[in-house]
């Protein structure tokens, strides 16, 4: 015990250390080792936790997949989901006639004279050939079929009908419309308006642009080509024209004019639903106040004084007014001073000679006598009106601006630069600096206002154009000249049809559709990959991911 006492206690903790180490050390060579992990029950379940997220969050991915198809595949029946790819939109039909289709409040029905593929078959291409077109324009009739169907998409108050003209119901069809011809591949567009059914019938040369090749005339035969595709233009009309409840109806007096240059803009009217008659007459007596306005293009005689006072008798419609008149002249007649003189009551003056422009940048190269006339009102009915170039141009200008009830305005007139030639100038004149330099209109409108017994506004037009090129030339085939387009607006302010909604100047659908280079075929593979394939990969994956996570 008392050799205990004298231990050192450091010398003590040493030694226990150095035994520990020593035990540490045996432990190591048998292999032993601190057990640190979870039990395996627990072990599992912390695998099948994140397994299960895994396959949650593919679960929810492959489903939020599957309900993007079908809301997709929903949303294409309702909206129109094609992409026009072409540089100048010719695929696309105008944002003007969208919206006029999207605000269409009745049911419209447009029946097809043909199995849509038929009509994009080889039977269309056979019914070709009775207007001479030979080839196939396969491409065009897919197109057509292609943008009819858009209507439907914008708005769902058009149905559109496929009817087979070999089945009882077409008959049915031929019976009900016995007074209209139909063809295979024309289109029947009705809507019923109060208690009556109004209908229009679209035809194979309504739609498309055909072209004549004479080539081979000199052999006894001509083919024709098709060069466009008017269907947006002479569908909507025809939608309007059912739709409306109001149709305008004009008459062109033609007995005067040694020349008929108005065939084109009547065209243009009719496709725009304008009712036409033509006067043909030598001596126009009185005239039928069922018509809302007169043309009379190109006179090249004159009017007796009885002829003006059936005129004037139409426009002042038993003081009622609402009629129009809308003349355009031609530097090719001879002045007509008893015409002249009634267009002088209504504050437009027509004088002779034929203009002449100065300036270089204003005139067609080498034509001075083929200018350009600009916007000169900030009238509504100038609204949108860029350049008009027209040749032939007669002298006219506003005798007053305002006398008594009525008000004149330039609408389109020239530059300061321009000359009055006189008549019969060449276009190699070389005397405009013996002339004196000034603006000239070339659009006129007359308007007279009054009012009722009720104090209500009453009022009617009369329009005067300078030149027939306004209606019958190649600028105003244009689209980027805007000559029809203030002859069109002349005739709707004429005919007292403000506000119509839309007009339709023609558009030309030159190439194909892009979306027609997808096969019903292509399509069944593009969506059984997608519906199919795409979504058995998915779940496949998913599959093989959870067992991996599972056996790890």
């Amino acid at each position: 015990m008392e050799e205990n006492k004298n231990v050192n206690p450091e010398t003590e903790v040493t030694e226990t250390e150095v035994k520990q180490e020593k035990v540490k050390k045996k432990f190591k060579k048998l292999n032993f080792k601190k057990d640190n992990s979870k039990p395996k029950r627990i072990k599992n379940q912390a695998l099948l936790k994140r397994g299960g997220y895994a396959v949650g969050i593919t679960a929810a991915v492959l489903a939020g997949i599957i309900v993007l198809n079908v809301l997709i595949g929903v949303l294409a029946e309702r909206v129109n989901l094609e992409f026009d790819m072409s540089l100048t939109d010719q695929n696309s039909m105008s944002e003007e006639n969208i919206d006029f289709i999207k605000k269409l409040d009745k049911e419209v029905t447009v029946t097809m004279c043909a199995k849509a593929d038929d009509y994009t078959g080889t039977y269309m291409n056979y019914y070709a050939q009775q207007y001479g077109v030979t080839e196939n324009y396969t491409d065009y009739y897919k197109q057509t079929v292609n943008l009819i169907e858009k209507y439907n998409n914008y708005n769902k108050k058009i149905k559109i009908e496929y009817v087979d003209t070999q089945s009882t119901e077409f008959n049915k069809i031929s019976q009900k419309y016995s007074k209209d011809t139909i063809n295979y591949g024309d289109i029947i567009v009705t809507c019923a308006v109060g208690d009556n059914e109004r209908y229009k019938i679209i035809g194979y040369e309504d739609i498309y642009t055909i072209t004549q090749d004479d080539t081979y005339a000199t052999y006894g035969y001509s083919t024709s080509t098709v060069s466009g595709n008017n269907i947006e233009t002479a569908l909507t009309s025809a939608i309007s024209y059912v739709t409306s409840n109001k149709t305008s109806k004009v008459a062109f007096i033609t007995g005067h004019s040694k020349n008929d240059y108005s065939k084109e803009y009547q065209s243009l009217l009719k496709t725009n639903n304008y009712e036409i008659d033509v006067i043909s007459d030598a001596m126009v007596t009185d005239i039928s106040d069922e018509y809302d306005a007169l043309f009379i293009v190109a006179p090249t005689t004159d009017f007796m004084a009885s002829e003006l006072d059936s005129i004037s008798k139409f426009l002042d419609n038993d003081g009622k007014y609402q009629k129009g008149l809308v003349f355009f002249a031609d530097t090719s007649a001879p002045y007509l001073p008893n015409f002249y003189g009634l267009l002088e009551e209504w504050g437009i003056s027509v004088g002779e000679g034929i203009l002449f422009e100065t300036n270089a940048n204003n005139y067609v190269p080498g034509s001075p006598t083929v200018l350009g006339s600009y916007a000169d009102s900030e009238d509504d009915i100038t609204k949108g009106i860029t350049t008009c170039i027209t040749g032939k141009n007669l002298p006219i200008k506003p005798a007053f601006d305002k006398e008594g009830l009525y008000k004149v305005t330039s609408l389109v007139a020239t530059p300061e630069s321009v000359v009055n030639a006189p008549v019969g100038t060449a276009d190699s004149w070389n005397g405009a600096d013996g002339h004196t330099k000034e603006s000239f209109a070339t659009v006129i409108q007359s308007e007279r206002m009054d009012y009722r017994s009720d104090n209500e506004e009453i009022k009617n037009f009369v329009f005067a154009f300078s030149s027939i090129d306004f209606i019958y030339s190649d600028y105003a085939e244009m689209k980027q000249i805007s000559n029809k387009d203030i002859a069109f607006a002349a005739a709707e302010r004429a005919c007292s049809v403000e506000d119509s909604g839309i007009s339709f100047v023609a558009k030309t659908i030159e190439q194909e559709s892009f979306a027609n280079s997808v096969t019903q075929s292509s399509a069944s593979v593009i969506s059984i990959i997608f519906m199919a394939l795409l979504p058995l990969a998915l779940i496949a994956t998913s599959i093989y991911v959870y067992i991996r996570r599972k056996n790890s």
